[in-house]
């Protein structure tokens, strides 16, 4: 079996390129155990409000040594963080057609008692390929067996080996910095991810946006409309 793997850190209700190269992976690896990036959107992601403006909604952890931490070892700091999100949602998606639809499958994310970010994250990724009929199998990194002082080439390699992978989906930033040859030295073949962003329409703005959470493509277009959009690049 060519078995096909895809790795990267967890991310919350992640945008249509993570979860294109999520649904054509066999195994999702989800990178937990490296450092917190501010700059990436591990606790975060990016909304519309009703403006058509573009909104961030953040899980705050806390920062007390979070450069020495894992994702998985961050704790989150302040829990008025789902009232929040979940008033935004309410207050901007509410009269999208597929609002009442969506929010039952997510209701338990912001009505769930947590502790730490990586069991938000990973939750909300599951309910996304529950919603989209994505059927991947995603292992967390920190339980694999491999060499976890690595970095970049030899981490990607070792997660890789770990799993018994033959084909590697990779981002294409990678390529500013990976060696492919050693992917075709260890018998794995390395593909770079090609993505086109897809256009839907979005009720909250009459330009298109692109790069937001998911849950905007879901409150737009619903579960079956949002999944045919992923896996074809067409809304139908």
């Amino acid at each position: 079996m060519n078995k096909i793997v895809s790795i990267h850190q967890p991310s919350y209700f992640p945008w249509l390129g993570l979860l294109d190269k999520i649904y054509k992976s066999d195994t999702f690896v989800l990178l937990d155990n490296v450092q917190f990036n501010d700059n990436a959107f591990q606790s975060r992601n990016i909304f519309l409000n009703h403006n058509g403006e573009v909104q961030y909604l953040s899980i705050p952890i806390s920062k007390k040594d979070y450069q020495n931490k894992t994702i998985r070892d961050l704790k989150i700091s302040d829990h008025r963080w789902q009232k929040k999100h979940k008033g935004f949602l309410t207050a901007n998606y509410k009269k999208h057609p597929y609002f009442d639809e969506i929010y039952p499958y997510i209701e338990d994310v912001y009505n769930k008692k947590y502790e730490y970010l990586i069991d938000v994250l990973y939750d909300s990724m599951k309910v996304t390929n529950d919603m989209l009929n994505i059927n991947t199998e995603i292992i967390l990194a920190s339980d694999l067996d491999y060499d976890k002082t690595l970095t970049k080439d030899e981490l990607v390699l070792a997660i890789l080996k770990s799993v018994d992978a033959k084909e590697y989906i990779s981002g294409t930033g990678a390529k500013a910095y990976q060696d492919d040859k050693k992917f075709e030295d260890n018998n794995i073949v390395l593909k770079y991810q090609e993505f086109k962003h897809p256009v839907y329409e979005q009720k909250n703005s009459s330009e298109f946006k692109m790069g937001l959470s998911i849950l905007d493509v879901l409150f737009n277009l619903g579960c079956k409309k949002s999944e045919n959009l992923l896996k074809e690049g067409v809304v139908k």
